[in-house]
C-alpha cells in the first residue's frame, strides 16, 4: 500500500474537546501529536486510544503480490494519512492520570474509529463500545477490504 509522504510525517496538530486530564467542563487545546498505532496517538507524552477500536497485533502479517507486510504498520500508516496534516477534535469518552485516555476523535468531520473499520484496517472493540461499529466492521469483512483481503 502506497501511501504520500506527508502522511509518514510523525507529527500532526489536534485540538482536543476536552482537556486530557479531568477536569469540570470542556476545553480546546492545541498540541503536537503523533501516531502511535491504528488505534493509538500521543498528545504531549499521553497516549490516547481511538474510543471503539482494536487494531491488528503487530504479529499479525498481510500479504499481498507476493510480499508480506505486518497489517499493525499498514493500519498505522493508515491512521497517518487519514489524519495528514489536519486538525484532530476528540471527545474524551473515559480516561484518568493511571491510564490511556479513550477518545472518539474525528478529521474534517470524519469519525476516525469509522473510517479505520470500514477500510478494514481495524476492528470494533465490542467490550468498549458495545457494537458501535460492529455493521462498519461487518461490511469490510463482507467486501474483504483491508486486512481481510487476505484472511
Amino acid at each position: 500500500m502506497n501511501l504520500p509522504s506527508a502522511a509518514l510525517r510523525g507529527f500532526h496538530r489536534i485540538a482536543l474537546a476536552a482537556m486530557l486530564m479531568p477536569l469540570a467542563g470542556h476545553t480546546t487545546l492545541a498540541a503536537e501529536i503523533s501516531v502511535i498505532a491504528g488505534d493509538r496517538i500521543e498528545v504531549e507524552g499521553r497516549d490516547i486510544h481511538l474510543w471503539g477500536v482494536q487494531a491488528p497485533e503487530a504479529d499479525a502479517m498481510c500479504h499481498g503480490n507476493g510480499q508480506g507486510d505486518s497489517c499493525a504498520k499498514v493500519s498505522r500508516r493508515l491512521l497517518q494519512a487519514l489524519i495528514g496534516n489536519d486538525d484532530v477534535i476528540c471527545i474524551v469518552k473515559d480516561g484518568s492520570p493511571d491510564k490511556p485516555v479513550s477518545a472518539q476523535c474525528s478529521v474534517n468531520g470524519a469519525d476516525l474509529g469509522h473510517l479505520m473499520i470500514t477500510s478494514g484496517w481495524a476492528t470494533d472493540d465490542r467490550a468498549e463500545s458495545a457494537g458501535f461499529y460492529e455493521l462498519q466492521e461487518q461490511a469490510a469483512r463482507t467486501e474483504r477490504v483491508g486486512m481481510w483481503k487476505y484472511r
